[in-house]
């Protein structure tokens, strides 16, 4: 077919076209991006007809007021087979625009693109974003590529290590906020879900923490070898408290490995915290999928679309099959991460226990010692103040870890329960 592309047909229209939080609508396109079907809604908004449509590349109702670094990202995800969010400014035929929170999903032959009407503070927040990103785009001669580095960049400072984190954020918010708008409850999984957020980066932060007081205790055995070599002869009790506090204090050092995954490049907490991320878009955008295809289902059997429709029905239901079990997925891998990382700390405290008894040992002989200890002194202070950190730090990571745990089951569907690996201890 033949056709005019909508940015140079018509001009700009600083009018809304209208359509309302209750409706949903959806188009599919082929490998390139061009439009193979949508729903009725999706044709109503663009204001074009189906023979305008179909056949014609998705850019078609592109705005010019969207950054082109924005489309960067999301090619460059789909193109991983990565199921994306993004804010999306369109224009209709007429020139009229209208935003949309869309998930757009790989499929097999091309792509299924999902809508609803943006309503967060979220949204508030991409458009200034996105008018930043569109004045350097256009003052500074971005590519679309530098033009996505600095979008990361702005999410970095907002505190998104990555994109997939401000996505599944972004579409958290969108669906609570489009609960509230039609007086609905919000979902008590996604909710779970979301209050994981925080106390994985407590969990996290504890977790550096013992890193560091870790680190810091290396220089112990060494000092209070060279305190001992002024005390005493040659293998006397410090020396020898010294040496089994040197060999104990490695076992506990080595035993830190179960509280990293990817031979030691992230700590377990850090490889969570991004599979949650990924979990709550999932999450989220299967909750977002099933109301599309309930919609798309009636529409169908009350004959309000084509009878070839049918495909478009099974080609939703298939894409929510795949949300809920990727979710699902990630959910049971996290509960069992946690779990581990709980038994870790478990074994940690035991074994430091055991370091405990040998800092015990080195004040009983610096009491033996009397008046001569005073150079022993502050060591055992260091080693008194490091036991104490060490246990709270433990004692929290436990209880952040159960926490976790309970968030976690409480988010699990029903049928994904009984698949859970439990670890007692």
């Amino acid at each position: 077919m033949s056709f005019q592309n909508s940015a140079t047909a018509f001009s700009s229209s600083r009018e809304e076209a209208p359509f309302s939080i209750d409706e949903l609508f959806f188009s599919r396109t082929d490998e390139r991006g061009v439009i193979a079907a949508g729903n009725e809604v999706f044709r109503r908004i663009s204001e074009y007809s189906w023979q305008e449509l179909v056949g014609a590349p998705h850019k078609i109702i592109r705005h010019p007021d969207m950054p082109k670094g924005v489309f960067y990202i999301l090619w460059e995800r789909l193109k991983k087979g990565l199921a994306t969010g993004a804010y999306v400014k369109n224009r209709a035929k007429d020139g009229r625009y209208y935003w949309v929170y869309a998930v757009i999903s790989p499929i097999e032959g091309g792509y299924v693109s999902v809508r609803m009407k943006p309503s967060s503070k979220v949204f508030s927040q991409a458009q200034v974003a996105y008018a930043e990103a569109l004045k350097l785009e256009a003052n500074e001669g971005l590519t679309p590529e530098e033009s996505a580095a600095k979008i990361r960049e702005v999410l970095r400072d907002l505190g998104f290590p990555t994109y997939a984190a401000f996505s599944s954020f972004a579409i958290a918010q969108e669906m609570t906020a489009r609960d509230t708008a039609l007086a609905r409850v919000e979902d008590g999984r996604l909710r779970s879900m979301k209050e994981l957020l925080p106390r994985l980066h407590d969990l996290e932060s504890e977790q550096q923490n013992l890193f560091t007081a870790f680190a810091k205790i290396r220089g112990i055995p060494s000092n209070m070898r060279i305190v001992a070599s002024r005390l005493e002869p040659a293998g006397g009790p410090i020396s020898a408290i010294s040496q089994n506090y040197r060999l104990m204090s490695d076992e506990v050092t080595n035993h830190l490995g179960g509280f990293r995954v990817e031979n030691g490049a992230r700590s377990m907490t850090e490889s969570v915290l991004s599979r949650v991320h990924h979990g709550i878009f999932m999450m989220a955008a299967a909750r977002l999928q099933r109301e599309v295809k309930m919609v798309a289902l009636e529409a169908f059997l009350t004959a309000k679309e084509g009878d070839n429709f049918k495909h478009e029905v099974e080609v939703l239901t298939t894409l929510l099959d795949t949300y809920s079990i990727d979710s699902g997925a990630v959910l049971v891998s996290v509960f069992n991460d946690v779990t581990a990382l709980t038994r870790s700390a478990k074994d940690l405290r035991q074994l430091v226990t055991g370091l405990d008894s040998i800092r015990v040992l080195c004040r009983v002989e610096a009491g033996r010692l009397g008046a001569n200890s005073v150079s022993l002194m502050p060591v055992i202070d260091q080693l008194d103040k490091f036991h104490i950190e060490i246990d709270a730090t433990l004692e929290r990571i436990m209880h952040l870890s159960e926490r976790v745990k309970t968030l976690v089951e409480a988010a699990m569907p029903r049928t994904a329960n009984g698949s859970l690996h439990y670890h007692h201890s």
